[in-house]
């Protein structure tokens, strides 16, 4: 893997946050920072709060809607008392469902990570699974016992964007999540899905650049097939910049995986 050159024009990406902790601190897992970095780009962190979310989307030119608790079923009309459901932010629900509202219309590209997949689905239209269990009797997805990752196949669609970039039509993903997207919305199609069946991935089919996956690749930006990913996203970014768009690097100039 060839890292980013720090003399080319990068562009800004927003990356969202969980709300504050116990703390009161705003803690955000760093693997995010480092894969959007070594594709060349500029995370910056969005925390949830924001009175006026869109104001940040005018300062960035992508948004990475990361992984982490439990959006609350009441957020696609199923019971928010579910016994499973657990780490539920109404704050962190609100702050990005209007971001990722706002990307959709504007044509902002945006990469959905596990929990920011299921945020991209509900807001449009799409409803989740609020414990995988409850539906599939075999579980892959995560470790019931101490609810860590977990590693297993996926299956991307041939011909859809996600292979495309991935460059094969099956990879090793890292999984960390037991909600997952029930049905893909209108607007949508799937890109991915697990030997069980389970939705993996989903790309918009008009949008420029919306393409939201339910496994973690943060935690595998240095194997190849998962650093394009981050690199296709950072490029579309960079192309959807008007701040960057007339000084684009050429080709040869971009950083590519070894």
């Amino acid at each position: 893997m060839s890292w980013a050159s720090p003399s080319l024009n990068r562009p800004i990406i927003g990356v969202t946050t969980p709300s504050r902790n116990g703390q009161g601190d705003f803690v955000a897992p760093g693997r995010y920072v480092d894969a959007i970095r070594a594709a060349g780009g500029i995370p910056v962190l969005f925390t949830p709060g924001e009175s006026e979310p869109q104001v940040l989307l005018s300062l960035v030119d992508g948004l990475v809607l990361t992984g982490g608790g439990d959006l609350c079923p009441s957020t696609y009309g199923e019971d928010p008392q579910h016994p499973q459901v657990r780490h539920v932010s109404a704050e962190r629900d609100r702050f990005e469902m209007a971001l990722a509202e706002a990307v959709l219309a504007q044509g902002i590209p945006v990469l959905g990570i596990c929990r920011g997949m299921q945020v991209l689905n509900v807001v449009s239209g799409g409803k989740l699974i609020p414990h995988v269990p409850d539906v599939y009797d075999e579980l892959d997805h995560f470790n019931p016992a101490d609810r860590k990752p977990t590693r297993h196949s996926v299956s991307l669609i041939r011909s859809t964007r996600l292979q495309q970039i991935a460059g094969t039509e099956e990879i090793s993903v890292v999984s960390w999540h037991h909600q997952a997207v029930w049905d893909v919305p209108a607007g949508w199609r799937l890109a991915a899905c697990s030997p069980d069946e389970l939705i993996e991935a989903i790309e918009h089919e008009t949008h420029p650049w919306a393409v939201a996956v339910q496994w973690h690749p943060e935690f595998t930006f240095e194997e190849a097939e998962h650093f394009r990913l981050f690199q296709a996203f950072v490029q579309a970014a960079l192309q959807f910049s008007p701040r960057l768009a007339s000084s684009m690097p050429s080709p040869e100039a971009i950083p590519q995986v070894a």
